[in-house]
């Protein structure tokens, strides 16, 4: 086991900011986690993935990061795979066409690792994570080796719904996961790869450093808009800071446009919040977390709830907006 000491974050994270770690370990095993893990009980630590749907502080973090960019192996089975947490999600999607095997082609350029996907339900393009899975191993705090088989009587146990997982509470880390697909022609596969590829570049989702969405979608029935949507009626893409600024393409997206600071990040989408709350009364639900030491008034914003207060009115017009883009945006 190899732990760097006083590493810079920014590199791992997708905004390309962050300071720096105390110590940093890039685990090489499922049994290196389980026996090392609880030698740093008491000492404050965090995971980063590929640093998608994270916002890393700038501020020097005192305890341990743990990264799973080694556990990345891909072993193929009859039906699937079985992949470390580490496996970015674009990469299964490409291993899965090369088999022409139907169910995962809706990750294809998704940012992001497979262990941070199952442990927040990731949904885009009319897949959802939860619908391939038939199992998942964590490792406990206590280093215990946990397995999760996923079978339609259980699969709401551990997917309990839209960016919501047993694992988003329970503090077990996932490791592994075993991929059920099925065989079926390679042309709509491609097909979807090519649209999905397609429509994320003319959002401009990789023309600078983002976390990707910033905020959840509102599934509620008075809303059944899209954030993105709600965001840009609200006059979101005009707000910007000296340094990162609200994608014209996007309105759920921040971009770091020229060396901006997590804080600068954090400040805007606070106020992208209060702008669909005026706006339409509708308090979005971050999707993308915080991960180290903000500044206390920055954070009590950021969690900050507020209960619904539809305006029933504008919500309508947002509505029909979005129904005439075919549920788009």
């Amino acid at each position: 086991m190899a732990i760097l000491e006083n590493i810079s974050l920014a590199p791992y994270s997708a905004f390309g900011t962050g300071g720096t770690c105390r110590y940093f370990w890039q685990p090489e095993s499922i049994e290196e986690i389980a026996t090392e893990l609880p030698r740093f009980a008491g000492t404050p630590f965090y995971l980063l993935g590929a640093g998608s749907n994270s916002l890393v502080s700038d501020t020097p973090w005192p305890g341990m990061v743990m990264q799973f960019g080694n556990l990345a192996t891909c072993e193929e089975t009859e039906s699937g795979f079985i992949c470390g947490a580490g496996v970015l999600n674009s990469d299964l999607a490409q291993r899965a066409r090369d088999r022409s095997q139907q169910g995962a082609a809706w990750m294809y350029r998704l940012p992001g690792q497979l262990g941070a996907t199952i442990r927040m339900n990731a949904r885009c393009y009319g897949g959802e994570i939860s619908q391939c899975i038939d199992q998942v191993k964590t490792v406990t705090p206590s280093g215990e080796i946990k397995t999760y088989e996923v079978t339609n009587s259980t699969r709401t146990n551990v997917f309990r719904g839209y960016k919501d997982t047993i694992f988003m509470t329970n503090q077990e880390i996932v490791v592994q996961c075993s991929i059920r697909l099925q065989p079926g022609p390679l042309e709509p596969i491609v097909s979807l790869m090519e649209k999905i590829e397609k429509d994320r570049v003319s959002k401009g989702h990789f023309d600078f450093p983002t976390c990707g969405c910033v905020f959840k979608n509102e599934y509620a029935p008075e809303v059944s808009v899209s954030s993105g949507l709600l965001l840009e009626l609200a006059g979101s893409k005009s707000l910007h800071k000296p340094r990162a600024r609200v994608s014209e393409k996007h309105a759920n997206f921040i971009f770091n446009h020229n060396g901006a600071s997590s804080e600068e990040i954090l400040e805007l989408s606070i106020e992208m919040r209060e702008r669909v709350w005026s706006e339409f009364g509708v308090w979005l639900a971050y999707e993308m977390e915080l991960l180290g030491d903000f500044p206390a008034a920055l954070l009590k914003q950021f969690q900050e709830q507020r209960p619904p207060a539809y305006r029933h009115a504008r919500l309508a017009e947002a509505r029909a907006r979005f129904q005439s883009q075919g549920g788009r945006i």
